[in-house]
């Protein structure tokens, strides 16, 4: 590619911010957390890209003015990430058009030294490899993402996952279920997801909860939308534009924890009644207790999010990272680099109305979650082991 004029640069820079102000919905979170007001910023960051001097530089200087939003879900992509989000996206299938479309856009490919998907497919490329969990789990591999333990025989186990990967959930799914149906007696079960900055949700929802539950479980949550033209394209592929509610009707929802900003920044909302059904359920009649920390995000957040507000289990740990609820990021190809960006495009409101990305889950019980130390030495698996003693 030829390298960018200054005029592009600040063409693409203002797309950027166009994108994110009419698009983005944790402005005010961000002034609240990090005393970080980003859109007044504007003329100070359009001055130093009209500054830089190479594409490279660019690039460099977007993504920083970008990470001032202080936001997992919301960072530029770099070479080595593309060909992951897109076999994720590809592997998604039905809904995903869009964020396929923004992968395959000519500058995109150009910029990212990328073949188009159908190439790569038709030279064995991007999609041969994605059914490997499937065949590791027949064959008796295991991903090494899941930790079981025995803490004490016929009355605590132990199981951990370091992330909830797509690509690792079929692999791991009988690997989990072989264990909770061999511990299915136990009084206590540690389920420990520190570290584990999320992945796909269904990991959790459909080879874990179900399992371990034996009624169905109800949870209420709301996700506020700001309805901005970018996001409308992703949201019907999703089919999320039906069923949105005025925001004014939130009113009606008695939330205690309404963020202020909520009936002035967002135009739509919906109310998920989040159901979890007993599927193969082991029968576990025990204590679940759930292990967390401040990388717990995403999807991983969406499990705590969840054992928080219907009790499934008790929460140990500190305080986790947020931004669990709501689907996956909007992408977002600049129309000149080609650089390719995504973003958080929901408020996720936890039951009683409060942001999830702003208030994270709060444990049950607090208590130090480092892991440096041997399980059984870490503070918050003693705090377990003690709890267990009085139940």
């Amino acid at each position: 590619m030829s390298p960018l004029t200054v005029e592009q640069r600040l063409e693409d820079f203002d797309y950027m911010w166009k994108i994110i102000e009419e698009n983005y919905p944790f402005l005010e979170v961000n002034k609240r957390l990090n005393g970080e007001d980003w859109l007044a910023n504007k003329e100070e960051y359009r001055n130093e890209i009209a500054a830089v001097k190479t594409d490279d530089e660019f690039f460099r200087r977007m993504r920083f003015i970008l990470s001032r939003l202080n936001n997992g879900h919301t960072n530029f992509l770099s070479k080595e990430e593309y060909p992951w989000f897109l076999n994720a996206y590809v592997q998604a299938g039905f809904g995903y058009e869009p964020w396929i479309n923004v992968f395959q856009q000519p500058n995109v490919l150009a910029r990212y030294n990328q073949k188009p998907l159908a190439e790569q497919q038709s030279s064995n490329g991007i999609v041969n490899d994605m059914n490997s969990g499937e065949a590791g789990s027949q064959t008796g591999k295991t991903s090494g993402n899941v930790k079981k333990v025995i803490i004490e025989p016929e009355k605590i186990a132990y199981l951990g996952m370091r992330s909830f990967a797509g690509s690792l959930m079929e692999m791991d799914s009988s690997e989990i279920r072989d264990f909770l149906i061999e511990v299915k007696d136990y009084k206590t079960l540690i389920l420990d997801i520190r570290g584990n900055g999320g992945g796909n949700s269904n990991y959790w929802r459909a080879h874990i909860a179900p399992l371990l539950i034996n009624k169905p479980i109800e949870y209420n949550t709301y996700l506020l939308y700001t309805r901005g033209n970018y996001a409308e394209t992703f949201m019907q592929a999703r089919q999320i534009t039906r069923g949105q509610q005025p925001i004014t009707s939130i009113k009606d929802e008695q939330l205690p924890n309404l963020p202020s900003e909520a009936l002035k920044m967002f135009k739509t909302y919906s109310k998920n009644t989040d159901v979890v059904i007993p599927q193969e359920s082991v029968g576990f009649k025990g204590k679940i207790y759930l292990l967390v920390d401040n990388s717990v995000y995403s999807s991983a957040e969406g499990l705590a999010a969840f054992a928080k507000g219907t009790g499934f289990a008790t929460v140990v740990g500190g305080r986790t990272g947020g931004d669990g609820l709501g689907m996956d990021p909007l992408v977002v190809a600049l129309p000149n680099s080609g650089y390719v960006f995504r973003f958080s495009f929901e408020m996720g409101l936890n039951s009683d109305g409060s942001c999830n990305e702003e208030v994270k889950t709060v444990p049950d019980v607090e208590v130090d979650p480092d892991t440096s130390k041997p399980l059984l030495d870490q503070p918050a698996v003693q705090k377990v082991l003690e709890l267990a003693k009085s139940y």
